[in-house]
């Protein structure tokens, strides 16, 4: 699973340099499911949210690994709940 903050202003089609891990990098938010990392690493969003001026990302892991998201009622948040059966 990976998690990344941006700044609101980050739309569809834009790319920023930021660190990760330390780690200078470049990140793209390609599409509307699709954050990449570097030239190449291709995560699944799998929700984003904006909360105090930035837009968080949750992502599946580098092996596009999808993980279940349950909405909390009444509320704004969500946890994320599971990982497939088969990467348990």
């Amino acid at each position: 699973m990976f998690i990344m903050h941006m700044p609101e202003s980050f739309k569809i089609g834009d790319s920023a340099d930021c660190r990760i891990n330390g780690e200078p990098t470049r990140l793209t938010w390609r599409d509307k499911n699709t954050l990449v990392i570097g030239e190449n690493d291709a995560r699944t969003i799998v929700t984003t949210h904006i909360e105090n001026g930035l837009r968080c990302f949750i992502c599946g892991d580098a092996d596009n690994t999808r993980y279940g998201v349950e909405h909390v009622p009444g509320g704004e948040g969500f946890i994320v709940f599971a990982k497939p059966d088969n990467k348990r």
